[in-house]
């Protein structure tokens, strides 16, 4: 319930800030597992998030939190951070980012730990690659992935985003390839996207020897849906 109530506060002081170079979204939906890094987080359970983005005259700064209710003891995930895109070519940018994340293990009997992030991505209309690297300094895991991503409009509004990511972390690797699909309804106070994703993963982490996941994946389906408010 505390951490309901402060993602309502983040809410709210994003509504309060709310100016014309920035964005609030928040979401509700289910998924049979949270990922981190490759690696499984908590079993099958609903989950909130909302999030502020902020445009500044150097740098995008953006925060959010997603929480995955268990009662009385909740799971949570905090980010705060910052990003700046340096147009390359007419179609090409290159865009970095840099955050820090506060993961909140709840009842889940995983400890709590402290995220730090940084990403490298080369946009553009055709195939996104990026590198990212992700240093958690409570469980002393640091490791590097490398993934690609498309997004694709079809017909009738519905877009369609494949991507494959692999990552080399301290204790595993890890290899996933998954597709979201959407579809955005814009309406006069913002924009509503009913969006699904399903995604096929696997990893070599030995569950029983460390505890901070809960599962390994070995070509396991993991899958979300849900429903996202944009304004």
């Amino acid at each position: 319930m505390k951490k309901m109530i402060a993602v309502l506060a983040v809410l709210c002081a994003a509504l309060i800030a709310k100016a014309n170079d920035s964005s609030i979204g928040v979401e509700a939906g289910y998924n049979n597992h949270y990922v981190v890094n490759g690696v499984s987080r908590s079993g099958g359970t609903p989950f909130v998030g909302v999030n502020a983005i902020k445009s500044l005259k150097y740098a995008d700064v953006y925060a959010g939190g997603v929480l995955l209710p268990t009662g009385d003891q909740d799971q949570s995930h905090w980010t705060l951070g910052a990003g700046k895109s340096f147009g390359l070519t007419e179609k090409f940018s290159l865009r970095t980012t840099a955050d820090v994340t506060r993961h909140q293990a709840g009842g889940f009997g995983i400890p709590n730990s402290t995220e730090f992030g940084a990403k490298v991505a080369l946009n553009n209309p055709y195939v996104t690659p990026y590198v990212r690297g992700a240093f958690d300094i409570d469980l002393n895991q640091q490791g590097v992935f490398v993934g690609l991503s498309r997004t694709q409009n079809l017909f009738y509004g519905v877009t369609v985003t494949p991507a494959a990511e692999y990552g080399y972390v301290n204790d595993y690797k890890s290899l996933s390839f998954k597709g979201t699909v959407a579809r955005p309804f814009t309406f006069a106070w913002g924009t509503l996207t009913p969006f699904a994703e399903v995604g096929w993963f696997d990893n070599d982490f030995n569950a029983a020897k460390y505890n901070w996941a809960n599962r390994e994946f070995s070509g396991t389906v993991v899958y979300s849906g849900g429903l996202k408010l944009t304004f």
